[in-house]
């Protein structure tokens, strides 16, 4: 089952060219995602709800970029699951049917009530209606986040406030990608990225400090976020043009 939304880019949408930011373009397949939920039963809008969908990583991959006052039409589906995690994928088309941008991304399943993992079973699954003939980004492989061995070449820390957390008492997933392009040099800040992955490890709950710690990999331009109290890694974000023209 596919569902689709419009939405409005305004100001804060845009960069200093009056483009969408990739951020912006994050937020909505975020956003997709949760009105899917939605649809589908699984998300309450107005009251806790029984299960939670917790994202893993997004690929997200930017073709165009629609001006400030534009609106855009975000597509999204439930492509296929294992017995841990469901796959879903993307698309954003601007106001002439143009693609603006795709992406995929994986997910778990909790129990809000127990706080467990649960396993996705048919059952569980059924109310998204999978799609697994329809897909997006099909060559792309989400890299272990077991063992990191990067270059360092710039370290930064940045102040975890209130306004960064969502309902669910975490720092936003589409947060993380602003903190990680606080770091980037101000060439690569001012950069229009056509491809970034984002890779999450351990959730932000408190209002405690960050590490940033920017690195460059070939054209890949990485910036692994931790907890600067022990070093633990929160999430891996990685900046590149891909294979986009």
């Amino acid at each position: 089952m596919k569902v689709e939304q419009e939405f409005f880019i305004g100001v804060l949408d845009v960069d200093a060219e009056k483009r969408v930011k990739n951020t912006t373009i994050l937020k909505i397949f975020s956003d997709m995602s949760m009105y899917h939920g939605v649809v589908a039963g699984h998300t309450k809008p107005d009251r806790k709800s029984d299960i939670s969908w917790i994202v893993l990583n997004w690929i997200m991959k930017v073709y165009r970029r629609p001006t400030m006052f534009s609106t855009v039409r975000a597509v999204t589906w439930a492509r296929d699951y294992t017995r841990t995690r469901a796959t879903r994928d993307y698309i954003i088309y601007d106001e002439e049917d143009n693609i603006v941008a795709e992406a995929i991304s994986e997910w778990v399943a909790v129990d809000v009530a127990t706080g467990k993992f649960l396993r996705l079973t048919p059952e569980l699954v059924a109310p998204f209606e999978m799609e697994p003939e329809s897909k997006t980004i099909t060559d792309y492989k989400f890299p272990s986040l077991r063992h990191i061995d990067a270059n360092v070449q710039i370290r930064g820390e940045m102040e975890i406030n209130r306004m960064m957390f969502d309902y669910n008492g975490h720092v936003h997933n589409s947060v993380y990608l602003d903190l990680a392009q606080q770091i980037l040099p101000e060439e690569q800040f001012l950069h229009k990225f056509k491809e970034v992955v984002i890779l999450y490890k351990h959730g932000i709950t408190t209002q405690d400090k960050v590490l940033l710690e920017y690195s460059v990999e070939d054209d890949r331009h990485i910036v692994a976020i931790r907890q600067k109290s022990d070093n633990q890694l929160h999430a891996l974000v990685i900046f590149s043009d891909g294979t986009t023209d």
